[in-house]
């Protein structure tokens, strides 16, 4: 007879209790952490009913006192555990009471069958074998059907080897630009000293290459060294700068900004006044502009608008 309930499991990587977070864990109060990773394991799985929920059914969350019947450690364990699980961010406390295991959603799974949940271990076998048992008989050829765990296990390959190409890529990018830099360098500043290489490998990690271009490029044109780009590199990280494109608007910014400063700084220059008893005094006080104009024509004009005494 078929079993139409639903069965939940959590899938964990290996490493699961290599995360920095399991390690802190274990190692909490002489001893008693290693309680803790089993109390968090239990919530884990308690919780699983309802995707990451703590509840003790749709409307009753647990408490500390449930929660020690349930996991089977005293009430302070509980407790102190509850209040570690918060501060490395794996559980969150609502003000109701309710419990969210934070990282469940990278563990649950589930299958609909009872038969499902019964060839876990004898699809391992079968997979080892070569072979697939199922109905009780040996097949000679692999069955075209997976099991949920089969398949389980099959993502989770997937997404290693995922991860291992993400990382060589990374890797890979990193040299890449770690050469070109070396090659810019060599380009602007001369052969680069084997004591100035850990210096590069920082600011690449902290700047990336683009944003050291830029800075290279402008120690360059007013020729300076390298060290004047760290500089340049240095004040864009205190103004949060973190792309190329940031790094060129600030430099329009700045361009337009002292222009207007220029501008303003002519147009407050004072005014040259001449004596009033002089010719230029007198074509001045008349309204007449004299720049540019020669001792001989302020002396003639001034003859001619009648403009001297007596």
């Amino acid at each position: 007879m078929a079993d139409n309930k639903k069965y939940y499991y959590m899938r964990l990587k290996e490493n699961f209790f290599d995360s920095d977070e399991m390690i802190i864990l274990e190692n909490m109060d002489n001893g008693d952490g290693i309680i803790y990773s089993n109390i968090l394991l239990k919530l884990y799985l308690r919780s699983l009913k309802y995707e990451g929920r703590l509840m003790f059914n749709e409307r009753i969350p647990f408490n500390a006192q449930m929660l020690s019947t349930i996991v089977r450690h005293p009430v302070g364990v509980v407790e102190k555990a509850l209040k570690a699980f918060v501060d490395l961010g794996l559980v969150e406390v609502m003000d109701n009471g309710a419990i969210y295991m934070l990282d469940i959603q990278n563990f649950i799974g589930r299958t609909s069958t009872e038969a499902d949940r019964k060839k876990i271990y004898r699809a391992q076998i079968a997979k080892e074998k070569g072979l697939l048992i199922e109905d009780g008989r040996m097949s000679g050829q692999m069955s075209d059907k997976r099991t949920p765990e089969l398949e389980l296990e099959l993502e989770i390959e997937r997404e290693l080897k995922i991860e291992k190409e993400v990382e060589a890529s990374k890797a890979a990018s990193a040299n890449s630009d770690f050469q070109n830099l070396i090659e810019l360098y060599q380009t602007n500043f001369g052969i680069v000293k084997p004591i100035l290489y850990d210096d590069l490998k920082a600011d690449l990690e902290d700047y990336g290459l683009e944003l050291i271009i830029e800075a290279v490029k402008r120690a360059v044109k007013r020729q300076r060294e390298y060290g004047y780009a760290q500089g340049i590199l240095k004040s864009w990280n205190n103004k949060g700068i973190k792309t190329l494109e940031q790094a060129k608007a600030e430099e329009v910014s700045f361009q337009n900004k002292s222009q207007t400063n220029q501008n303003k700084f002519q147009q407050q220059k004072p005014v040259k006044k001449a004596p009033e008893w002089t010719d230029e005094g007198r074509l001045i006080k008349a309204g007449v502009d004299t720049t540019g104009m020669t001792q001989n024509e302020m002396y003639k004009l001034v003859g001619e608008m009648g403009l001297r005494n007596g």
